[in-house]
């Protein structure tokens, strides 16, 4: 049988400057879907050691390293597996940490 689940919603995630987040897109189908990434209706690039993105045993992982203000978007996760299509949205948003007061000497 063909089919396609959205098998859950993706999270919003809240994080600070600097720090790594997952989003993940949980999807299953027969034939199994392959899961476009997209930030505010634009695919989303692959940088080197920063931002990569996978298939996983559950659909999709998308990872952002070293976060900036500039990451804060709405990430779609696209799949289709040629019959149907299903998408989930989740919300990136990064946000000034605390002060670092660990490294004297830094603006």
């Amino acid at each position: 049988d063909y089919f396609l689940t959205l098998d859950e919603p993706m999270n919003n995630i809240t994080t600070t400057l600097g720090q790594t987040a997952e989003l993940h897109c949980r999807v299953s189908g027969n034939p199994p879907p392959t899961v476009r990434w997209l930030k505010n209706d634009a695919p989303v690039v692959q940088e080197p050691r920063r931002i990569s993105f996978r298939a996983t045993p559950y659909g999709s992982r998308l990872r952002i390293r070293n976060l900036d203000t500039t990451d804060t978007g709405y990430f779609q996760c696209v799949a289709t597996n040629g019959r149907s299509t299903v998408s989930s949205t989740g919300v990136l948003f990064v946000k000034f940490g605390p002060p670092p007061t660990a490294s004297p000497g830094s603006s």
